[in-house]
């Protein structure tokens, strides 16, 4: 009990245990979803759905490193709904990674979203974002409110003050929206990368430390 009081401390000391909710947007052991919505290339909403991390294609590496990349998996230049005959993607495809909250659980709440960007090598083609957004079930998903900031090479942080509504779903994470590309090609090597915070490299050292000098 002493060794977690210890650390307890030392991470109110340093502002890490707050009242609202903060989330890092380079932690692979949170509770990430996905989701894939479908547009024409004049961006007419045509549909959506939950996908794997995988097929989104955001991944986590052993470095806790969050890489965000186009889509390759719908590629098939022989399926004329995916590819035009001129090998380029025939729909914007917006893929989220995010983690999410329910049933109105952050309602009154200020969730804040923090997050270092790497690097972005995606080109004019593509919107790369971080963003807090929260739904509304009862009014047919509807979005009721939207944050957010584009991913660019640097820190960044997102605020919002989440509405008493008595069923809200909130969302917070990363959206990437383009076309999808052949997996062989130049295209399919861009992105975006998220990496950790140092401060909480740090604190984790940190709380190592303590743990192992009083075991």
């Amino acid at each position: 009990m002493r060794n977690a009081a210890v650390i307890l401390g030392v991470l109110c000391l340093i502002g890490v245990v707050q009242a609202d909710l903060v989330i890092n947007g380079a932690d692979p052991g949170a509770a990430w979803a996905g989701w894939m919505n479908v547009f024409e290339l004049d961006q007419t909403y045509l549909w959506g759905s939950a996908w794997g991390a995988a097929d989104l294609r955001a991944t986590f590496d052993d470095n806790g490193v969050l890489t965000l990349a186009p889509n390759t998996n719908v590629w098939n230049p022989e399926d004329a709904y995916w590819v035009k005959p001129d090998n380029t993607g025939n729909k914007i495809m917006e893929a989220n990674f995010m983690q999410e909250f329910g049933g109105g659980a952050l309602a009154g709440q200020t969730v804040t979203f923090n997050y270092i960007v790497g690097t972005n090598t995606l080109s004019d083609d593509y919107t790369a974002r971080a963003f807090i957004k929260v739904l509304d079930p009862d009014a047919g998903w509807a979005t009721v409110q939207y944050e957010w900031l584009e991913l660019t090479p640097g820190a960044g942080s997102l605020s919002l003050s989440i509405d008493n509504i008595a069923n809200a779903h909130t969302q917070v994470g990363f959206s990437l929206m383009g076309v999808p590309v052949d997996p062989a090609g130049p295209a399919a090597a861009t992105g975006v990368t998220i990496v950790p915070e140092p401060a909480s490299l740090a604190l984790l050292a940190l709380g190592t430390v303590l743990l192992r000098r009083r075991m």
